[in-house]
């Protein structure tokens, strides 16, 4: 799904109280396995929302900021941040502007519930491995489309993973109900 005017879309919903799927222990021990201990190395976590996920990936040791597009979004994961080493920042990742990292510098990026609502999948895609240093990992967990017919919008189609899964050197995946944890390597 195609969202116009993504900040205003995403701040009406962050601000109004609505809450997406909460993290769970299955897909945190598929992050923790294929992103391992951060060592002080470099996370961006994309689009995240209320900071969940960029508070959990600086527990296991990374340098991480969280980025969304949506103000409210961004003020909650503030207010609820008690964590060491996550900063959270306001910034479109489809937009113009520059990135509060430098490209080739981030050893880990998620981008959580966040694939299905890019409009330009290519262009994304080709922004988180410009991001990445050789070895890093771009983290996606999405819903596939397939296992929700009753709100497929939310997900992604056997053509967006397609897209999402080529041209990385390695590929895994785990299933975890609905959801599709995606872990990539340069």
């Amino acid at each position: 799904m195609t969202i116009e005017g993504p900040a205003t879309y995403w701040d009406l919903l962050w601000a109004g109280g609505t809450r997406y799927r909460p993290l769970d222990e299955n897909e945190l021990a598929a992050l923790k396995q294929h992103a391992g201990p951060g060592a002080g190395r470099t996370a961006l976590d994309v689009g995240s929302g209320d900071g969940a996920l960029a508070r959990h990936v600086a527990q296991l040791g990374y340098a991480t900021t969280g980025i969304d597009c949506s103000t409210a979004a961004i003020s909650l994961a503030t207010e609820n941040s008690t964590a060491v080493g996550v900063t959270f920042r306001e910034a479109d990742i489809e937009g113009p502007e520059p990135l509060p990292v430098t490209e080739g510098s981030v050893h880990l990026v998620t981008a959580r519930l966040v694939y299905a609502f890019i409009a330009d999948k290519p262009a994304f895609l080709g922004r988180m491995r410009r991001l990445l240093v050789p070895d890093g990992l771009l983290w996606v967990a999405t819903p596939m489309a397939d296992r929700l017919p009753d709100r497929a919008w939310v997900g992604i189609s056997a053509d967006d993973e397609d897209l999402l899964t080529v041209g990385w050197s390695a590929v895994d995946i785990t299933d975890i109900d609905y959801m599709r944890c995606y872990a990539l390597r340069p």
